[in-house]
């Protein structure tokens, strides 16, 4: 277990951790380079220079305390069961494409691809109703026609992961 406020860096340690996994497996050179944060690092992807931004979208605010206290150890646990949850697959994907358009609206996202170029999104999927896969399918065009509509491209590739068990990505958007 970890404090909560430790719990956000164990997580994108574990987090870039398995991309740098996910790449080697695919026959990818994966580097760290530096934790600024933001970006959450710099990263030499094939010899090429890159970001990662690392983000999570849970089924929704209730799902994302039960999941966060449960893992913190100086806080007390708020559960998150005994619901009904009414149409998860709807209320996944608003909160999906929410926190999205806000990585490319954060001004400090607009900075960072300006001086680097676009980057990598990271977002993990925490619901119990879908996969990281299976959003990556169900969606992509969804994704691709939000980011049609920004002024500027900070993102050359979003993935989305598993953010429990396995973490295995999926490409949800590529330019």
């Amino acid at each position: 277990m970890v404090n909560r406020k430790d719990l956000k860096s164990a997580h994108e340690d574990a987090v870039l951790r398995q991309f740098g996994v996910h790449l080697k497996c695919s026959g990818i050179n994966f580097k760290i380079l530096g934790r600024p944060e933001p970006p959450d690092a710099f990263v030499e992807i094939s010899e090429k220079k890159s970001w990662i931004e690392i983000t999570d979208s849970f089924l929704d605010k209730r799902h994302a305390i039960g999941l966060t206290t449960r893992a913190s150890d100086d806080v007390e646990h708020s559960p998150d069961d005994s619901r009904l949850v009414i149409d998860p697959d709807e209320k996944f994907s608003k909160t999906l494409y929410s926190i999205v358009a806000k990585k490319y609206d954060k001004p400090s996202m607009h900075r960072i691809a300006e001086v680097h170029g676009p980057g990598i999104l990271l977002v993990g999927v925490f619901t119990p109703f879908t996969t990281a896969d299976a959003v990556s399918h169900d969606e992509s065009a969804a994704i691709a026609e939000i980011i049609s509509s920004k002024p500027v491209q900070v993102f050359r590739t979003i993935y989305t992961y598993d953010g429990t068990g396995q973490r295995n990505f999926h490409v949800l958007y590529s330019q």
